[in-house]
């Protein structure tokens, strides 16, 4: 069980929160933290064992929490997964897109892989598109909600390492957000988005063991080091609660510094 002792202890209690990619990192650690919060989790993953996990990790705690198997970018399963939630638990309060790949090979622009291009895009731009559609009627019908996207320093600047469709899928999540605050802000649905910077994490160690990234890359950041889970767990779990209901549209870096807007 992730240590989230040290976080704002939000109350979440009664609310239904649906995370994408939530079998591990970021967004496995954000579940843990909602459930040690009195939310009742929707672990939503591609790999069912790394969603069971997840549960598993939050139920040993005592917390409640279903494991859903969802590509986010097949319509179908994401509204399955909404309506399997909305079931399980009550409507869904609170969507934290975390879900979104990388091209893994690694290519500059003109020789990248179309076939990869398209994977980039759909798991961050037309899963983030699909988990709101599929969200917001239950939003709508309740009067309120919170949609946290999770966008990436990239979308802000540029990821030479990671390719043209990471840097231009990050960069339409945070496009995405905007539409749909303009769009709901109204009805007392809020949508935010979060751009972490480098983290210490799965991904950022295998970059650096092969090779592929700068084992150094701490040293290109003001504050000195890689950003942690709970570092971007604690800004997630301010955008999801009832404190920061003025916020609508932004974009929050959480970067140590490396983005300055």
């Amino acid at each position: 069980m992730t240590n989230m002792s040290e976080l704002p202890n939000y109350d979440f209690a009664g609310t239904t929160v649906m995370i994408t990619g939530s079998g591990q990192g970021i967004a496995a650690s954000a579940a843990q933290a909602f459930a040690q919060r009195g939310a009742r989790v929707g672990v939503c993953d591609r790999h069912a064992d790394r969603a069971a996990a997840t549960v598993k990790a939050i139920e040993d705690a005592g917390g409640k929490a279903i494991a859903l198997t969802v590509d986010v970018g097949v319509e179908a399963d994401v509204m399955r997964a909404a309506a399997a939630l909305k079931e399980a638990f009550g409507p869904i309060g609170v969507l934290v897109n975390g879900a979104g790949s990388y091209g893994k090979s690694f290519q500059v622009t003109h020789e990248t892989p179309v076939e990869e291009w398209d994977d980039v895009y759909a798991s961050n731009v037309r899963g983030t598109f699909l988990c709101a559609k599929a969200v917001l009627p239950q939003m709508l019908e309740a009067g309120k909600g919170r949609i946290v996207n999770i966008s990436s320093n990239a979308g802000r600047h540029v990821s030479p390492l990671l390719g043209c469709s990471y840097t231009s899928a990050k960069a339409a999540v945070i496009g995405i957000s905007r539409h749909l605050a303009h769009e709901y802000a109204r009805k007392g649905i809020v949508v935010n988005t979060l751009c972490p910077g480098p983290v210490d994490g799965q991904r950022v160690s295998h970059l650096v063991e092969t090779g592929r990234m700068n084992s150094n890359l701490a040293d290109a950041i003001p504050i000195g080091r890689l950003g942690t889970n709970e570092d971007i767990v604690a800004a997630i779990l301010f955008l999801a609660a009832e404190s920061s209901g003025y916020m609508t549209g932004a974009v929050l870096d959480v970067s140590g510094g490396l983005i300055l807007a």
